[in-house]
């Protein structure tokens, strides 16, 4: 069975307090929390640039005095990729202590006594820093069915902030990015080509990249660049996403397609649109696959195949 590591649980009594401590000791900063209306208790997940590997702050109100239970709660948490199969490897073993199957989530006991949770990988795991760029490229495919699931906010900033770190010629940056998460706005934006632009109405969002040609000559490679990185950055973050192509295309009312988005989200006449990143939650994990063989026909070393260079 496999599994990943991916936070440890820690009660705290003063909540504000500790996320002082661990930004300031640490540099570990929140990446996301959770808990209910109430505010009852809180879970805030915290960590740094420099490792994927989180702290789980869990307070609970009125709580003044350390747990002692044998620290169960102070517990680490694994994903796992089947997470049926891993249950029924657990069940056989006679190791599942605890289970909560409103959350989707149970413990494991070690012969110590230590509580293990295990969880089914999910989105808002996976877009962590040290995340290898290989395993995302593994991942990475085009995905036009949805689940319907909102995509995170957090994750939705980790793909813009991958568009805003791609390279541009002599550092031009002739670029313009749209994000669309509007319903009605998603629905029109489906019709912006003849065919191969409908699944933007199961989207959860999409990102349209325009540029304008007059400032950089480069200005289709560097869209292209920064289409790449959004692609790869959703990938990595468990965020399903397919490339639109609009430039040289027609939509399905007969216009060309830059022309049909340059209406339909009020562009500026100076700028021509690229292409459209279609993006959702998955039906299914995106799971990593392997180079195919015939590809590696197309590689070449030192010169063409031809043994007279």
């Amino acid at each position: 069975m496999d599994g990943k590591a991916i936070h440890r649980c820690l009660h705290v009594l003063d909540l504000q307090r500790s996320l002082d401590f661990y930004e300031r000791a640490l540099g570990m900063t929140v990446i996301r929390q959770m808990g209910p209306e109430d505010g009852s208790w809180s879970n805030t997940f915290i960590g740094n640039e420099d490792s994927g590997f989180q702290l789980e702050l869990t307070w609970n109100r009125g709580r003044t005095e350390p747990y002692d239970n044998g620290g169960r709660d102070s517990h680490l948490a694994y994903t796992v990729s089947d997470y049926d199969a891993a249950h029924a490897l657990h069940q056989a073993m006679g190791c599942i202590c605890h289970e909560n199957a409103a959350m989707g989530l149970y413990f494991i006991e070690d012969p110590d006594g230590c509580w293990i949770e295990i969880l089914p990988e999910k989105p808002e795991f996976a877009a962590q820093p040290g995340v290898d760029v290989l395993d995302a490229m593994r991942r990475r495919r085009s995905v036009r069915r949805y689940s319907g699931e909102p995509i995170p906010d957090a994750l939705m900033d980790r793909i813009v902030e991958a568009a805003l770190l791609a390279p541009s010629g002599r550092s031009r940056y002739p670029w313009e990015i749209t994000v669309v998460r509007d319903r009605t706005r998603l629905n029109l934006l489906a019709n912006c080509r003849e065919h191969g632009s409908d699944m933007l109405e199961g989207a959860d969002a999409a990102i349209v990249v325009a540029a304008n040609p007059a400032l950089s000559d480069t200005w289709m490679e560097d869209c292209a660049i920064l289409m790449a990185n959004m692609h790869l950055e959703a990938a990595a973050s468990g965020v399903a996403s397919c490339w639109i192509q609009v430039r040289g295309r027609k939509a399905l009312d007969g216009r060309p397609s830059r022309d049909f988005v340059a209406e339909a989200l009020g562009l500026p006449a100076n700028l021509d649109v690229e292409a459209i990143l279609s993006l959702g939650m998955p039906e299914q994990p995106l799971t990593p696959r392997t180079p195919a063989e015939r590809l590696r026909d197309k590689i070449h070393y030192e010169c063409f195949d031809d043994p007279s260079f």
